[in-house]
């Protein structure tokens, strides 16, 4: 019951954030969440409730909970996410999200290996920490896929006045074993040090990712 308050809590205000559709149109039923307009709670409603039956109340909580966090962090371009079928990798099953995360970072002070840092601890952790009782899907895991950009910017501002420009598309992928979370239920890792733990590619490329420092900005840019 907690975890339905959280997720339909959160729908609600992903409601009020996203824009409003032209006056006029007539959309199709949504897919996604970044297809709902703001006027339209019913959609919301019948889509999450698609998402519950079909993958399980911790798939609503970890999409309404990317999305919003994703659009908290500084996003500059449009968000949206959505929940693709099962896919392996790895050897394992993992549920997959696919978030448009709406980020372009600073690459002149922000690298590939940075970039992942920032992902995780301003998205995933905050997401993750949501499933209060471990991971509970119809599969070993969950990944997610997030996009965005990257381009040298002095400030936002700057950033702004260019957006037309976003720069280079890049895509992270976190592969978070339910096992995963389970070891941090009992105490035995942080969720900021499970970076280590999971699996991570950029763009295809494994890497490895290590914790952010305590003084590390976060931010995907200059402020």
């Amino acid at each position: 019951m907690r975890r339905q308050i959280i997720a339909w809590f959160a729908a609600i205000a992903l409601v009020l954030s996203v824009p409003s559709i032209v006056a006029g149109e007539t959309p199709a039923p949504p897919a996604a969440l970044d297809e709902i307009p703001s006027a339209n709670r019913a959609d919301v409603t019948r889509l999450l409730r698609k998402v519950r039956q079909r993958h399980g109340e911790d798939a609503v909580v970890i999409q309404t909970n990317l999305l919003l966090n994703a659009m908290q962090k500084g996003s500059v371009l449009a968000t949206g996410v959505r929940v693709d079928p099962v896919a392996e990798a790895f050897g394992k099953r993992y549920l997959d999200f696919v978030l448009e995360t709406g980020l372009v970072f600073d690459d002149a002070t922000r690298d590939r290996a940075a970039r992942a840092q920032i992902l995780w601890a301003t998205i995933m952790e905050p997401t993750l920490a949501r499933l209060q009782d471990g991971l509970q899907v119809k599969a070993d895991g969950v990944m997610v896929r997030m996009q965005y950009y990257h381009r040298p910017y002095r400030s936002v501002g700057q950033l702004q006045a260019s957006i037309d420009r976003p720069g280079t598309p890049e895509e992270l992928r976190f592969y978070v074993l339910a096992s995963d979370l389970d070891a941090v239920g009992r105490g035995e890792v942080t969720l900021r040090l499970l970076v280590e733990r999971v699996h991570t590619t950029i763009d295809g490329i494994e890497i490895a990712v290590a914790p952010p420092g305590n003084d590390q900005p976060l931010t995907p840019g200059p402020d």
